[in-house]
């Protein structure tokens, strides 16, 4: 009672009276209030930037005082409102709802200090949550709930108690900053796969080195926490250096986690492991395992309006794509148009889409003897970012123009195109990121100097076909729509109609 008491003291009638968050009473009013317009035109995006923002509520511009006002309150609100959400409502999992009660619980802690000093109640709030903080290694809050202890017996003369949480405190101080090293390493390395640059092999040594680093620091700290920011790394590094067995081992460990410890499951976690193994599936040409995978009911439901659906959605379109499995890739593709969301995504991503339809239309004339009826100059208006960007889906966009043109019988064009190719194969495609880009771009080249002739086409053998139907040798990167062999030999038929 003597804490309810000081807290009482803390949390006095003035204080409640200016509370201002955001609630149900404020969020069911009526359409006059400006706070309620903007929380719905945010939530279902009609307002877009400041400006539709400002014009949306007051028929203004963004510079109207009225409006910077309004939004800087409703900023504060929302901020304040973070800090009472019901526990239940923060996450499915266990540990990140257990995170949530002991970082706020810190955070009360620390302005209690801050306005009444280190006293009885600060001791009895740390004690009412250190186990719980311990229970689930939060070492970063461990140092602070020790320390505040440590404060405590210090104001009361409490050698005996001091010298006995000293040792604690170290330890926790030690872990939190070996744990927050290792997340900077996982920082420091992950910026590298996320920079417009081609990996190469210096570069995945440089990871590599990294990468033992943290898997020593997984190690030595016993948090599940560092085990997945090593795993997040250690997929995106085995990805990228073609090593696709070790993908899946890496996420039969990351399951093994979460099933031995249900606390340490979060819907991130079970998706990045559920997206690498499909992807793995999917490049190392295990299609029929990738769709059975995908379809699970069992391994995650994921929202339909959120980024990771739409990317799980590419790996599935693929692996329908590569089964010849036309019907379903069709109902794939319409169910992201479909999505109400579809519109709302970043334009990288929505242009991704119109390419996979290209690659679609083409392939399902090509099986079902359909006429290629498709509107390239239209396409290609579509697709303004991917064009500017010189590697990538930019090869994806040139690789299906040319077999549409082909599928034509339009050599004219593709001889019109070639030049500019080799240009681009020697001045984009020199890294071993876009190995497999150069070995089919050059069998493409070694075709225009024979004027697709399509016997020598037929015959062709040579170094750079057979690099490109080697399983696992290069990168296959996610461009590589429909692997180059198979379309070499769609290309090869094409040029014998």
């Amino acid at each position: 009672m003597e804490a309810l008491k000081e807290l009482v003291k803390i949390v006095n009638r003035k204080r409640l009276s200016k509370i201002d968050v955001f609630d149900k009473t404020l969020l069911s009013q009526g359409a006059s209030n400006l706070y309620l317009k903007l929380y719905e035109g945010l939530e279902n995006g009609s307002i877009k930037d400041d400006l539709s923002a400002a014009k949306y509520l007051y028929d203004s511009n963004e510079k109207d005082a009225k409006f910077r006002k309004l939004k800087s309150r409703f900023k504060a609100k929302l901020l304040k409102s973070i800090l009472l959400f019901d526990i239940d409502e923060v996450s499915n999992s266990e540990v990140v709802k257990a995170y949530y009660e002991c970082l706020t619980h810190n955070q009360t802690i620390e302005i209690i200090i801050k306005l009444t000093g280190t006293n009885k109640l600060v001791y009895e709030l740390v004690k009412d949550n250190y186990a719980k903080a311990l229970k689930y290694n939060f070492y970063d809050i461990l140092k602070n709930y020790s320390f505040y202890l440590i404060s405590y017996y210090s104001l009361k003369g409490d050698k005996k108690n001091i010298e006995l949480e000293e040792e604690k405190y170290l330890k926790y101080l030690d872990l939190a900053q070996k744990e927050q090293f290792a997340k900077y390493l996982y920082m420091k390395v992950a910026v590298e796969f996320n920079r417009p640059v081609a990996i190469t092999y210096d570069l995945l040594a440089e990871v590599k080195e990294n990468l033992d680093k943290l898997n020593d620091l997984k190690v030595e700290i016993n948090n599940p926490e560092i085990d997945f920011y090593y795993f997040y790394l250690a997929l995106i590094y085995f990805e990228h250096s073609n090593e696709l067995h070790k993908i899946l081992t890496l996420c039969d460990e990351a399951d093994a986690l979460m099933d031995s410890n249900p606390e340490t499951i979060t819907n991130t976690r079970r998706f990045v492991v559920l997206y690498y193994r499909a992807r793995a599936f999917l490049y190392s040409r295990q299609y029929e395992k990738g769709i059975a995978l995908i379809n699970d009911e069992n391994r995650i439901k994921i929202a339909d309006t959120g980024y990771n659906w739409y990317v799980l959605k590419e790996v599935e379109f693929k692996l329908y794509l590569q089964t010849k499995n036309i019907e379903r890739a069709y109902e794939v593709y319409e169910s992201v148009l479909n999505n109400k969301s579809y519109k709302r995504q970043v334009a990288p991503l929505i242009e991704r889409w119109k390419i996979y339809h290209a690659y679609l239309v083409f392939m399902d004339s090509y099986w079902n003897n359909g006429e290629y009826k498709f509107s390239l100059p239209k396409f290609l208006n579509d697709v303004p970012f991917n064009q500017k960007d010189k590697s990538g889906f930019n090869f994806a966009i040139r690789v299906v123009e040319i077999l549409f043109n082909a599928a034509r019988k339009d050599y004219n064009l593709i001889f019109s195109k070639m030049d500019a190719l080799r240009i681009y194969r020697s001045r984009y495609l020199n890294d071993n990121t876009y190995k497999r880009n150069h070995l089919f771009l050059s069998v493409l080249l070694k075709a225009e100097k024979s004027g697709f002739n399509a016997k020598e086409m037929q015959n062709a053998d040579g170094y750079e076909l057979e690099e490109l139907r080697k399983q696992n040798n290069y990168i296959i990167a996610e461009w590589e729509i429909i692997p180059y062999e198979i379309l070499w030999d769609i290309f090869v038929e094409l040029s014998e109609g």
